[in-house]
């Protein structure tokens, strides 16, 4: 039992520290924070290799870092909303139907990622919006037009790695 502790812990540390390599490679980057990127693939093939728990624990510690590593900061719940209950949602994709379908976890995962940012952006960031515009369009659309890529992108490379198995299933 002590050995597999172990190795869940080494796992969750690789793969966090690649989710943290990966936010730095940006393919886009919007104006006013949030870039398409491949960080949430390493959270996803936690969840999907050692379960849920292990997936929002990857998640949540891979938000604080970001927090530490230089993340935006404006308000103390706006900080919980965009960085570790953004990333610990992720890890729901490790629990049951989810981890078996996939591309269901994926989209479930990034769905619940996309409305923390939502909310927060509605909460905390609502100046930005333009004149006459909806406060709930515009933060939903901001925060879709680089989280729906960076899913889009992630999902494909999961479906991808499908045909690898032993990627999704740990050694014991």
């Amino acid at each position: 039992m002590r050995n597999k502790n172990v190795q869940i812990m080494v796992e969750t540390a690789v793969l966090v520290g690649a989710a943290l390599l990966l936010s730095e490679l940006r393919l886009w980057r919007a104006a006013q924070g949030g870039s398409i990127t491949l960080e949430m693939l390493p959270i996803f093939v936690l969840a999907f290799r050692r379960g849920g728990v292990a997936g929002l624990m990857g998640g949540g510690l891979f938000g604080v870092l970001q927090i530490i590593l230089g993340g935006y900061i404006y308000h103390p719940v706006q900080v919980i909303l965009d960085y570790p209950a953004a990333f610990l949602v992720l890890g729901v994709a490790g629990f049951g139907l989810l981890r078996q379908v996939r591309w269901l976890g994926v989209i479930t995962g990034s769905l619940l990622r996309l409305i923390l940012h939502v909310l927060s952006g509605v909460i905390f960031f609502a100046e930005y919006t333009p004149e006459g515009s909806s406060v709930w369009g515009y933060s939903l659309g901001y925060n879709a037009g680089y989280l729906v890529p960076s899913a889009v992108i992630t999902l494909v490379i999961i479906w991808l790695l499908e045909r690898r198995r032993e990627i999704f299933e740990p050694r014991e």
